[in-house]
């Protein structure tokens, strides 16, 4: 469903693993997705304790100024990623309805 909504954006996994937050909208529902990203010292690859958290709001607001209705972690990982996605997709269905 939000997969194929054209004003539905999240950013990609190689900005997570650098450390960069998004904050984003969709209608609406807003969101903030933050890293927590331990990278291998030598490889710089992400590891297994890496996580992507994600906090959800409804309304016109910022976060600073709103209630976190849900709030879930996700492995570092592109499936992290996909799995993010379809978390979300359940909460934009609860929060419009």
């Amino acid at each position: 469903m939000l997969r194929d909504e054209p004003g539905f954006y999240i950013t990609n996994l190689h900005s997570w693993v650098n450390g960069n937050a998004f904050y984003g909208s969709f209608r609406e529902m807003r969101f903030l997705i933050k890293p927590t990203a331990v990278l291998d010292k030598v490889s710089g690859e992400p590891l297994p304790e890496s996580k992507v958290e994600v906090l959800v709001w409804k309304g016109e607001y910022c976060l600073e100024e709103s209630e976190v209705l849900a709030q879930a972690a996700f492995p570092l990982t592109e499936e992290g990623r996909e799995q993010v996605i379809s978390w979300m997709e359940e909460q934009y269905k609860w929060i419009t309805t």
